[in-house]
C-alpha cells in the first residue's frame, strides 16, 4: 500500500462537490503526515487552482510548475479537506521545504487568527 507524504502533490478527484466546494479532477497538496496516512483511510489535502490570485496569502499561495505539475497554481489553503485515499489518482510532484512551511503557517494563521 502506498504511503502518502506531507508536501507531495497528487492529482485528486474532488467530485462530487457540494455548495461552494472546489470540484473536478485537480492537483492537491497532501498535508497530513505519513504516520496518519499509513493508519487512516483518509488524507488531508489542500486543492490547487490554475486561477492565480496574487497577494492573497494566507488564503492562497502560488506554487510554480514542476515535475508533472504542468501549470503554476495557487494552493487554496482555505479549502482544506479530508478525502478518501481512493480519490487519489497520480503523483505530480513535491513542495520544497520552505513552500510547505509557508502553507502550514498560513493554515495556522487562518485557523487561529
Amino acid at each position: 500500500m502506498r504511503v502518502y507524504e506531507r508536501g507531495e502533490i497528487w492529482l485528486v478527484d474532488f467530485n462530487p462537490a457540494k455548495g461552494g466546494e472546489m470540484g473536478k479532477l485537480r492537483p492537491a497538496v497532501i498535508l497530513s503526515g505519513a504516520e496518519e496516512n499509513r493508519l487512516l483511510d483518509t488524507v488531508i489535502v489542500i486543492p490547487l487552482s490554475t486561477r492565480i490570485e496574487p497577494d492573497t496569502l494566507p488564503y492562497r499561495y502560488t506554487i510554480g510548475k514542476r515535475d508533472r505539475l504542468e501549470y503554476d497554481s495557487d494552493a487554496c489553503i482555505y479549502e482544506i479537506r479530508s478525502l478518501a485515499k481512493t480519490r487519489i489518482k497520480s503523483w505530480l510532484g513535491c513542495l520544497e521545504a520552505d513552500e510547505l512551511k509557508t502553507v502550514q503557517e498560513s493554515l495556522c494563521h487562518i485557523v487561529y487568527q
